[in-house]
């Protein structure tokens, strides 16, 4: 119980019974609990990883270990050296509740999805949060305040934050650089005697930009370690191509797909590109974009990995690769293709074939005479009559013949014609910002309700824009349409439990869920009894755990709720608790 945890404190016996929960065995582990390397493992199971450093995200790379947790929640999490707690964040999205431990070798150790801090922590940190009357915090202490030692509690396990599931997410990061380290080249053993698998083998056009070209499926035949091509020589029509590949590793027990780790493209036996991620900087993680076929990942959620450099791709993970992947064939002549791919432990694959070229060159596809040519690692902008487009020199990856063209439509909630942004198959590294005219005249009142829509074959995102003159401005990370949309629909909530709900001393929480058709909360409060009271929030569900804030007796929740398009709702309700 809730209240229970709050008298008798956050790990007593009983929560202490759950670290020795069997979990079936698994091909990854660690260094033993307390000796064999600078690092233990921060939960006392043996671990299996539901993901690897280096996983392909959507947007951004896996920057740690996701260790299995047996589908549990509130299981103890040790720190896995000495050294003191130097940041709590607590965060809807993302790592949810997470801690960080600064050590004396110059890394900080990363626990989020948590449930519950170390109990002067969390103490600390609801302090600060009614302090604040804010839930979602960033909280950062001294060397003195929370000093810990290799192994001891920290805090407990859940299922905090962007998560499909209960597990511990972990991370090394290098504290002078900012960069996450690849934990199983740092103090952790590895025991993997399972190959990675091909699943597939491309190649694409590369006389022009990759966003011209389509993957052409290359048949595999073999088996273990060694694959090679079902035609013993690719013949293509065009003198540039390069190639991508689609890998799972897995360990023996794992159910889980994990990602690959190294590749190395060899051409006639000399190396022209390799991949390895063994550390990079979170900042940069959102270039996993310019290292996939990113069409196949939006269309089909299918992950091909590139083996080549494309012109705006700055990400380290290419770092002493001898060529750009990009293979050139006018010559042709047959070229000897061999790819390597390989795990953290050091279990290889290698898929050969040999490739032609033979015809005329295949020059990029036509486009619309519309289209405008925009480069990489260049500021580009687009303008129709109603629209304006602005890319910074980050934004683009390779060429894009970018097509854009405005649809009027007269529906009622809406405030501007539609503006067709290309489509959502060609990533954007950082922000468009965008400017979009409105059909609504000046001093409307309707204009303190309008929005930014986009939608593409990903997402339905509300976007609060900000008005310049006629036009409304706004920033977005993906391409698809994007339109002014009025709302005055207030969003609705509701006490889940029901009104005049009795809540009795074995009940943990009351939850209130808020609805809107225009998606998530913008804004959220609470007062018990006129005094702020903590919510935490995933997705639309709103949850308060009851704390010594809530006494016995009849009390008044008022929730004060409101959407991205200036829309508020106030409600009231009232509960018992016996």
């Amino acid at each position: 119980m809730q209240r229970e945890r709050n008298k008798t404190g956050l790990f007593n016996k009983k929560w202490l019974l759950l670290a020795v929960i069997p979990l079936t065995a698994a091909i990854w582990k660690f260094t033993d609990d307390n000796t064999g390397g600078y690092y233990r493992r921060p939960l006392s199971l043996s671990t299996e990883l539901a993901a690897n450093f280096g996983e392909v995200r959507e947007n951004h790379f896996h920057m740690g270990l996701d260790i299995r947790t047996n589908g549990k929640e509130n299981l103890p999490v040790y720190a896995a050296a000495d050294g003191y707690i130097s940041r709590v964040t607590i965060t809807e999205a993302g790592y949810g509740k997470a801690l960080y431990v600064t050590h004396p070798n110059n890394t900080i150790t990363v626990y989020a999805h948590l449930n519950h801090f170390m109990d002067g922590v969390e103490k600390a940190v609801r302090a600060k949060q009614y302090q604040d009357e804010c839930w979602q915090q960033e909280i950062h202490f001294t060397p003195g305040e929370f000093t810990v030692n290799k192994g001891d509690q920290i805090a407990l396990s859940g299922n905090t934050g962007t998560t499909e599931g209960p597990h511990l997410h972990f991370e090394i990061r290098d504290a002078v650089t900012g960069c996450n380290i690849n934990p199983l080249f740092n103090g952790f053993n590895v025991t993997d005697h399972i190959a990675p698998v091909i699943n597939g083998l491309y190649w694409y056009n590369k006389t022009g930009s990759i966003y011209n070209a389509k993957a052409n499926k290359i048949n595999l035949r073999g088996e273990g370690d060694e694959y090679t091509s079902s035609e013993q020589t690719i013949t293509v029509n065009t003198d540039k191509i390069c190639f991508g590949i689609d890998v799972a590793d897995k360990s023996a027990e794992g159910k889980f797909r994990l990602g690959m780790y190294k590749a190395l493209l060899y051409v006639d036996g000399v190396l022209k590109c390799s991949f390895a991620v063994n550390r990079f900087n979170a900042r940069d993680t959102r270039y996993v974009n310019a290292c996939i076929d990113y069409a196949a990942w939006v269309r089909y959620s299918k992950c091909i990995q590139l083996l080549c450099i494309l012109p705006g791709n700055n990400l380290p993970v290419f770092e002493g690769s001898p060529g750009n992947g990009v293979i050139k064939l006018a010559d042709k002549k047959t070229h000897n293709i061999k790819i390597v791919v390989g795990d953290a432990a050091g279990n290889t694959t290698a898929v050969s074939t040999t490739v032609k070229y033979d015809g005329d060159v295949k020059m990029e596809s036509s486009h619309p005479a519309t289209a405008q040519r925009l480069l990489p690692n260049k500021a580009n902008h687009v303008t129709t009559p109603n629209a304006r487009v602005y890319f910074s020199s980050k934004a683009l990856y390779d060429t894009v013949a970018f097509n854009i063209k405005e649809e009027t439509n007269n529906e009622r909630n809406n405030a501007s014609a539609a503006i067709f942004l290309h489509d959502a198959t060609v990533p954007v590294h950082d922000s468009l910002k965008v400017q979009i005219k409105t059909t609504l005249p000046l001093g409307s009142p309707l204009r303190a309700h309008t929005v930014i829509l986009l939608t593409n074959e990903k997402h339905s995102l509300v976007i609060k824009g900000k008005w310049i003159g006629d036009f409304m401005e706004g920033y977005c990370m993906e391409l698809g349409t994007v339109q002014l949309i009025i709302d005055t629909i207030s969003p609705v909530v509701n006490l889940k439990e029901g009104n005049n709900a009795v809540f009795t001393e074995t009940d943990k929480a009351l939850h209130v869920l808020y609805n809107d058709n225009l998606g998530e909360a913008a804004f959220f409060r609470a007062e018990l009894d006129g005094h702020w009271l903590l919510f935490e929030k995933k997705g639309d569900c709103f949850t308060y755990y009851f704390d010594e804030h809530c006494h016995k007796g009849k009390h008044r929740l008022k929730i004060i709720a409101g959407d991205k398009a200036g829309n508020i709702t106030s409600q009231v309700f009232t509960f018992i608790e016996q």
